[in-house]
């Protein structure tokens, strides 16, 4: 490797561990453009870092820094602690991620009862939903997404690595009478 070669991985090292959150690739384009090969020299940064205490990953063409998982167990005090999620919102987050952008009304209906605002109120401070903007229908509703947080914190690269409906029963996670199982029906049958 060259002098070169190696001072543009210790930019990239540098300038990814200074961000305070996940930066995108075409923003390390931007701040390094005498990169000729960037997914080279990440990709080579990323298994520099395959064994150690921190990792570089990658989610949705974002990069950051992480911990070992399997050194957590070292590091529990030392993680943000987060309000344990309700039943309720924990599918009110299932809901969203897999059929975002949803609006409040559609979650409401898939769920078959009001969604209360704290809800939303929790996984926006958990940084796992966003406002997407709001849908051109009469009332002008909200749009909710998961965020590259979300995908960050549950480990995910993109959405498509959430379990699929077969996954999900084999874990025994949909149970008959399930609403969210019926929509999921709907959005395999609609997608196959």
């Amino acid at each position: 490797m060259s002098k070169e070669q190696k001072n543009i991985l210790r930019i990239l090292e540098a300038l990814i561990f200074a961000s305070d959150k996940a930066i995108h690739i075409n923003e390390i384009k931007k701040r390094i453009p005498s990169c000729e090969n960037l997914n080279e020299c990440l990709l080579k940064l990323k298994n520099n870092y395959k064994d150690k205490g921190i990792n570089l990953k990658e989610s949705d063409n974002q990069w950051y820094f992480e911990t070992s998982s399997d050194l957590s167990e070292y590091l529990k005090e030392h993680k943000i602690i987060r309000k344990k999620l309700s039943k309720a919102a924990m599918e009110t987050l299932s809901i969203v991620a897999y059929f975002q952008p949803i609006t409040k009304p559609e979650i409401d209906e898939i769920r078959g009862v009001s969604t209360h605002p704290g809800i939303f109120e929790l996984l926006l401070n958990n940084e796992w939903i966003e406002n997407k903007g709001r849908k051109e229908v009469p009332g002008r509703p909200v749009l909710w997404k998961t965020t590259n947080y979300f995908l960050q914190y549950f480990n995910l690269t993109n959405i498509k690595e959430l379990p699929s409906k077969k996954e999900l029963k084999e874990m025994g996670l949909l149970t008959k009478g399930d609403t969210l199982k019926e929509e999921l029906i709907k959005k395999e049958e609609i997608n196959n």
